[in-house]
């Protein structure tokens, strides 16, 4: 998978896109979070309650966004409290992190990076192949991503140290 795309390029494909979630578009992507988490922080992830959003601004401390063209476009925002973004990664680097530093920051967006790329193999066996963007870290809640007024799915998956949702606005295009 290249990145050929914008944020925003990917965020007006899928505002123009027919306005459904399907299963196949969303799945891959709470089976890779959950899948990553557990191969490489060892914990179980349990899911919690499924809701809708639509808001341009993030819901946590910690957002790692990638965008996503293709045979789906738009978006996947993995978010977290500072504290679990600090455990992912402690977990990750194999030491306890007492601030997000450069490297815990890099971390996070690698977390973002393997999820999104196990989701994207996933994708493309189900018919849709599609490429994604490097992810971009947004530090701080409710930054405010200008071309996010979309409806996304929120997915919260819960692992020991807190909580990670998994922002979804991707259509079939």
């Amino acid at each position: 998978m290249l990145a050929k795309i914008t944020v925003a390029e990917a965020a007006q494909a899928a505002a123009q896109a027919p306005d459904r979630a399907r299963v196949e578009l969303i799945g891959p992507f709470v089976e890779a979070a959950a899948r990553v988490i557990q191969q490489e922080c060892g914990e179980q992830v349990q899911r919690g309650q499924l809701h809708r959003v639509r808001s341009p601004q993030t819901n946590n401390e910690v957002s790692a966004l990638i965008a996503i063209t293709g045979g789906v476009a738009g978006l996947v925002i993995y978010s977290m409290t500072q504290d679990a973004a600090l455990g992912f990664a402690s977990k990750m680097i194999g030491e306890p992190l007492s601030e997000l530093d450069a490297l815990g920051q890099s971390a996070i967006a690698e977390l973002a990076n393997m999820i999104t790329g196990q989701a994207g193999i996933a994708l493309e066996k189900n018919g849709f192949p599609s490429d994604m963007s490097p992810p971009v870290l947004l530090l701080g809640k409710g930054s405010t991503i200008a071309t996010l007024n979309l409806t996304r799915l929120l997915v919260p998956l819960v692992v020991s140290f807190g909580e990670f949702t998994i922002d979804i606005a991707v259509k079939e295009v």
